[in-house]
């Protein structure tokens, strides 16, 4: 497949599964609701719920605008570091939760999980469209 397909369909694909995750979040709200309710009366300054909105905010905009415009407005470089800094796994708080949240609560784990996926996939797509584009420093 030539390159300019290829670019479209990863595209694509970034999008299609930015609005599932739309989807997810919307489907997740008792649960959100419920880690709000616990995280409320936490006296840690980082908690899960106090972590997800952030970091969907900072992927969702990356995301996006590779989805509608193919770029970041951020030169490539940054934005990659950038998205290496928002790994979700990489948060104290989400590592500790992780393990036993399948339980109570099922659907933010998975949204975590897609989440961090399409941040590996837009700093791939990053990497192979954009970084050539660019002269290296």
């Amino acid at each position: 497949m030539e390159r300019s397909k290829l670019e479209i369909f990863e595209r694509n694909r970034i999008a299609e599964i930015k609005s599932h995750l739309f989807t997810h979040e919307r489907a997740m709200k008792d649960e959100i609701h419920k880690l709000w309710q616990i995280d409320k009366e936490s006296e840690e300054e980082r908690t899960v719920w106090r972590e997800m909105e952030p970091l969907s905010t900072y992927i969702f905009g990356y995301v996006s605008q590779i989805a509608t415009k193919g770029y970041t407005r951020q030169e490539p470089h940054e934005a990659i570091k950038h998205l290496h800094q928002l790994s979700i796994f990489n948060r104290e708080c989400i590592m500790k939760w992780y393990p036993t949240a399948a339980q109570e609560y099922p659907k933010i784990k998975h949204y975590f999980e897609l989440l961090d996926y399409i941040r590996l996939l837009t700093i791939d797509y990053i990497q192979h469209y954009r970084l050539q584009e660019v002269p290296t420093k």
